[in-house]
């Protein structure tokens, strides 16, 4: 295996191969911090869409610490472990490492969050709709009461939840874990109910594979419906835990641009 610190060291000489890898990192992780200020700052507001400045900084996002990390050749300072190398190296990798790390979590309370509860509830009643319809016509699952008894009974929980707290993570947690274990059983209950109404009533061959078909459409719709529900239910936890991490990223950030600047002048100063 060719490792990178036998191939060259991460400053050896301005300019050279190390060096370079580590100014393309700085220079993207610099990139993306232009996002932050196009959201906020009316001379960056006409440039190009919000969307596509968001896919650019995540993808600097990924691409700036992988190749700051080649950089370091993955030798970083740990006093009494590895005490080798630069202090100041050590703590803007740390800083990085922190903001990438806290990033990814960003990410993931964003899409939760970025439909917004209407869009969220919108889709719950549209699903709802279409697999409890209305007047004489039963609904989708009427043939398996159990079921259509499970989803709402989840349904109802879920939205008991959503109206008490958004700080209760107890409850939270269990909505998820409901949502996916009902996501598992409930196919399976389904397959099993179909089976024994298709044997009950001696099914051709045409309508064993129309059956089929079916049960693939019904599965999807299940699973849907639960995710819709959970997501709902979730979506103001989902919106608090993102306005605390804002409130922990921003440090970091600063954290990470006075590290990187000083461990600069540290490498040409000395």
């Amino acid at each position: 295996m060719l490792y990178p610190q036998k191939l060259f060291k991460p400053g050896e000489k301005l300019f050279d191969f190390g060096y370079n890898l580590g100014l393309a990192g700085g220079l993207m992780m610099l990139i993306l911090l232009l996002y932050p200020l196009r959201k906020r700052v009316k001379v960056f507001q006409k440039i190009g869409v919000l969307p596509g400045w968001f896919k650019w900084h995540m993808v600097l996002g990924i691409l700036g610490p992988l190749t700051i990390i080649f950089h370091s050749t993955y030798h970083v300072y740990i006093p009494y472990i590895h005490p080798v190398g630069s202090p100041n190296a050590a703590v803007a990798m740390l800083c990085m490492l922190l903001v990438s790390g806290s990033g990814t979590f960003g990410r993931l309370f964003y899409t939760k969050i970025h439909h917004g509860l209407y869009g969220r509830q919108a889709t719950l009643k549209e699903l709802q709709a279409e697999m409890e319809q209305t007047g004489d016509v039963k609904s989708m699952f009427s043939f398996a009461p159990d079921i259509e008894k499970a989803m709402e009974d989840f349904r109802v929980r879920s939205e008991q939840y959503s109206k008490v707290s958004s700080y209760n993570f107890i409850q939270f947690i269990k909505v998820g874990l409901q949502a996916f274990s009902l996501s598992r059983s409930l196919p399976k209950e389904l397959y099993q109910v179909m089976q024994t109404q298709s044997r009950q009533n001696n099914f051709s061959d045409a309508q064993l594979a129309n059956m089929g078909r079916m049960y693939l459409d019904y599965q999807e719709k299940i699973r849907a419906y639960l995710k819709a529900v959970r997501d709902a239910a979730q979506f103001h936890t989902y919106e608090r835990l993102f306005s605390w991490w804002h409130v922990f990223h921003i440090p970091l950030v600063y954290m990470m641009v006075f590290s990187a600047i000083y461990h600069v002048y540290a490498v040409h100063a000395y």
